[in-house]
C-alpha cells in the first residue's frame, strides 16, 4: 500500500514541477476562453426548479510523509459537504428582486471519515490537512436569511458558523495545511470554525458597492450539543461557554484587482476585524487580511496575499498569535488556463500558558491545481512544517499529497 501512495505522489510531483518551467505569458488578455463542460450535475440531472439549489462535494486527502517527524506514515482523510438552499431570487438577478427574493434557506451537513491524528502521530501540533475532523455527520448549517442584494441591510441567523462572514477569504481555499485553509488559524475553544456551528445570528450593513460591515453573536454554550448531533464523538477542543461578538470592515474596490476575462480567482478586497469572548476567561484579538494583484504578467491573473491574527489574552487560545501571506497564479501554462499556481506560508506562535515550553510551528505550502472541468479537480502539493511542536528538538516534516475534489 505504502508503494502505491509513493507512486501516485511522485506522479503528482512531476507534474507539479512541470509548470514551474514552461511559463508563458499572455499577450492578449483579450482572448475568448472556454472551460470544459462538467461531467454530471446533481442540479441539471435531478431537474429541480430555480428556488432550489443542491451541491454535493466531496475531498480526498491521502497524504505521507516521506522524512522528517517522529516516525515516517501515511494517512487518508475524506470529507463530503451536502448543502441545499431554498428560495425565490436563487437564480434572479439583484436588481430585479422583490422583497420576497432577499430571503433564503440554507441547510448543510458535512461528513468526515478517516484519520484526523496525523499531525499527533508523526509529531506537529497543528494538522497537516483542513479536513482533519472527528468522523461522522456534522450539522454545519441551518439559516435563515435576508440578503442586502443591492440594498442596504442583510441579516442571518439559526445554526452557523462564523466563516465565511468572518475571518475568511475565498483564497484560503486553495490550501490543504489547516493554518492556512482556515480562519487565520483561529484556535479559541468553543469558537465556531466551520464544521462546528452554534446558534447565533449575523447584521450586515452594505453602505456602498465595495464597503460591508458586519456584526455576529455567537452562543458558546450550544456548539457541543450542535457538534454531537448527529453522533460524532465529542472533540476535544470543546468544552466552554458564553457567548463570542465579532466586528468585521470588508472593503473591495476593483482597483485591487481588477477584473480579467477567464479570471476565476477571487476578487481583491481588505478586512479588518475584531472579536471579544465571555466564555469565563474575557478575551479579545485583532485580524485583517489583504489580497490584491499587481501589473506584472504572472500568468492569466495572479493573487498575492497576507493576512494576521492577534490575540490580546491567550490564556484561552492555544496559538494567539498567526501570521501568513501567499501567492496565487491562474493560467501560469497558456495551455492550461484554469489551473492555478499555488504558494503559502503560515507561523503560528504558541500560548506558554497552554502549551508551556513550546515556541512557534510554521509551514510552507506549494502546490498547483489541475481543473479538469468543474466537476473533478486534481491538486498535488508539499508542505515543509518547520519546528514541528514548537520544541526545537523535532525534525522538520516533509509531507506530500494529492487533493481530489469533485464537485456534483
Amino acid at each position: 500500500m505504502l508503494k502505491i501512495y509513493r507512486n501516485q505522489i511522485i506522479m503528482g510531483m512531476m507534474l507539479l514541477i512541470n509548470p514551474i518551467f514552461q511559463l508563458q505569458l499572455y499577450a492578449d488578455e483579450s482572448q475568448t476562453l472556454e472551460q470544459a463542460a462538467p461531467w454530471f450535475s446533481l442540479q441539471n440531472n435531478l431537474d429541480l426548479p430555480d428556488w432550489i439549489q443542491f451541491s454535493l462535494q466531496t475531498q480526498a486527502e491521502p497524504m505521507l510523509n516521506p522524512s522528517g517527524g517522529t516516525k515516517q506514515t501515511r494517512n487518508w482523510m475524506q470529507q463530503t459537504v451536502g448543502s441545499i438552499a431554498i428560495g425565490s431570487g436563487l437564480k434572479k438577478a439583484t436588481k430585479v428582486w422583490s422583497e420576497i427574493d432577499h430571503w433564503r434557506i440554507d441547510t448543510s451537513v458535512n461528513y468526515y471519515n478517516g484519520n484526523p491524528n496525523l499531525n499527533a502521530e508523526i509529531g506537529a501540533y497543528i494538522p497537516l490537512q483542513q479536513v482533519a475532523h472527528e468522523s461522522g455527520f456534522w450539522l454545519t448549517q441551518a439559516t435563515l436569511s435576508r440578503s442586502s442584494g443591492d440594498g442596504l441591510v442583510g441579516i442571518k441567523g439559526g445554526i452557523l458558523s462564523i466563516n465565511p462572514d468572518f475571518i475568511y477569504s475565498p483564497i484560503y481555499d486553495y490550501y490543504i495545511h489547516s493554518s492556512l485553509n482556515n480562519t487565520l488559524n483561529l484556535s479559541i475553544n468553543d469558537m465556531p470554525v466551520n464544521p462546528l456551528a452554534a446558534i447565533g445570528g449575523v447584521v450586515e450593513l452594505k453602505p456602498g458597492r465595495d464597503l460591508s460591515m458586519r456584526y455576529g453573536l455567537f452562543d458558546l454554550d450550544s456548539t457541543m450539543p450542535i457538534a454531537t448531533a448527529l453522533g460524532v464523538n465529542q472533540p476535544s477542543n470543546i468544552g466552554g461557554f458564553g457567548l463570542v461578538q465579532l466586528l468585521q470592515i470588508s472593503y473591495s474596490p476593483q482597483w485591487l484587482a481588477p477584473a480579467k476575462p477567464g479570471s476565476q480567482l477571487p476578487s481583491g478586497g481588505l478586512q479588518l476585524g475584531g472579536y471579544s469572548t465571555n466564555n469565563g476567561i474575557d478575551g479579545s484579538a485583532i485580524n485583517g487580511s489583504l489580497n490584491f494583484s499587481t501589473g506584472l504578467a504572472l500568468g492569466l491573473d495572479h493573487r498575492f496575499w497576507i493576512g494576521s491574527n492577534y490575540s490580546f489574552n491567550s490564556i484561552n487560545n492555544t496559538t494567539p498569535t498567526f501570521i501568513s501571506a501567499g501567492f496565487l497564479s491562474q493560467g501560469i501554462l497558456a495551455s492550461r488556463p484554469f489551473d492555478v499556481l499555488i504558494l503559502g506560508f503560515g507561523k503560528s506562535g504558541f500560548s506558554p500558558t497552554l502549551a508551556a515550553g513550546k515556541s512557534y510551528e510554521g509551514v510552507i505550502e506549494l502546490g498547483y491545481q489541475f481543473q479538469l472541468n468543474p466537476t473533478l479537480n486534481l491538486q498535488p502539493t508539499v508542505q515543509w512544517i518547520l519546528n514541528p511542536d514548537g520544541a526545537n528538538n523535532t525534525a522538520g516534516i516533509f509531507a506530500t499529497t494529492l487533493q481530489i475534489t469533485l464537485n456534483l
